[in-house]
């Protein structure tokens, strides 16, 4: 059930991260950067809140 609550998350991340790939490419490298950091922050959560959080 966890790996299919975790198909959402990896959505928004592959479009954050290509988004910042865009801007990398545009020549945004400040805003690319921060839009990777972006990705990875929210798939770092995502899979701490799903599989890593104990329950109370």
């Amino acid at each position: 059930m966890n790996w299919l609550l975790l198909l959402i998350p990896l959505a928004v991340t592959y479009y954050t991260f290509t988004y910042g790939r865009w801007a990398l490419k545009k020549g945004h490298l400040r805003g690319g950067i921060g839009v990777f950091l972006l990705a990875a922050f929210v798939l770092a959560l995502s899979i701490y809140a799903l599989f890593l959080r104990q329950a109370f």
